[in-house]
């Protein structure tokens, strides 16, 4: 073989050099990244990670990004400052480890195990616990629709009037001026906000419909009362059905767990002193 010349071989070393800087790249991009504090970038990837972009509002996404700059900032700030190398520190982050690893076994002990169980279980345990539902103030069960606009408003309070709110619900179905429409909300006294709509709750009649309330602008607002509880009253189960769930749930889990602690007790040498 020929002996290469020098020209040729100083031209080989610059295309391997580039070769070796382009393949650094390509390990480890540096592009299309949304911030960066020194070597650590964020990117929309991260961001999708853990909020939702689909509905994620301007405002959330900058408050999200600035708050990460500022989290990478004190970190740093931190590594340089040798607060990893502290004992303190050190006892804190295995505890830290030690509660988190915990939490994700829970979670995949609960979702492994799901509990299942009938209508009647959920009816049984209301009926049997009934004083844990008693409610603590006053409280009122109403319907609430928001309009944009003032004649959809009147209309609907209209058409409510003449039938039932499921029906006039449907009526409006799918319309662009409705804001917001909650059916058998269930609050106490002090829980119904703003305060104007708290006194036109409490002077109407059970079924009642108030008139067109603007609290905010441009917000036209028709409520229903549907019944008044008094402290202490017990509503009925399909009112807080969610709320018995809820209960009946949490009690569950707790007996999964109680078993899954004393399995683990006959699993491994515990010794307490």
């Amino acid at each position: 073989m020929k002996k290469l010349s020098k020209q040729s071989k100083i031209k080989i070393g610059v295309i391997l050099l580039a070769a070796v800087f382009i393949g650094c790249g390509n390990e480890e991009p540096k592009k299309n990244y949304v911030a960066r504090v020194d070597e650590s970038y964020l990117t929309k990837k991260d961001i999708a990670a853990d909020l939702d972009t689909v509905k994620l509002q301007e405002s959330r996404r900058v408050e999200y990004i600035r708050n990460w700059v500022e989290t990478e900032l004190l970190y740093t700030e931190a590594v340089k400052e040798d607060i990893l190398d502290d004992q303190v520190y050190k006892r804190t982050l295995e505890k830290s480890k030690k509660e988190l690893a915990k939490a994700f076994l829970l979670q995949k002990f609960f979702a492994e195990n799901e509990i299942e169980y009938k209508q009647q279980e959920l009816i049984d345990y209301y009926n049997s616990n009934k004083n844990e539902f008693k409610l603590f103030y006053d409280s009122y069960l109403y319907n609430s629709i928001v309009f944009n606009d003032e004649d959809k408003a009147i209309l609907f309070r209209t058409t409510l009037i003449e039938s039932d709110w499921n029906k006039a619900v449907n009526v409006f179905s799918g319309d662009p001026s409705i804001i917001s429409e909650k059916i058998n909300i269930l609050s106490y006294d002090y829980q119904v906000q703003p305060i104007d709509l708290l006194s036109i709750i409490q002077q109407l009649l059970p079924n009642e419909v108030s008139i067109i309330l603007t609290m905010e602008p441009k917000k036209y607002t028709v409520v229903q009362l549907i019944k008044k509880y008094s402290r202490d009253e017990i509503p009925e189960f399909e009112i807080i059905k969610k709320n018995v769930e809820d209960r009946f749930l949490t009690l569950k889990k707790r007996e999964l767990l109680k078993d899954f602690m004393r399995q683990l007790y006959l699993k491994y040498k515990v010794e307490i002193k």
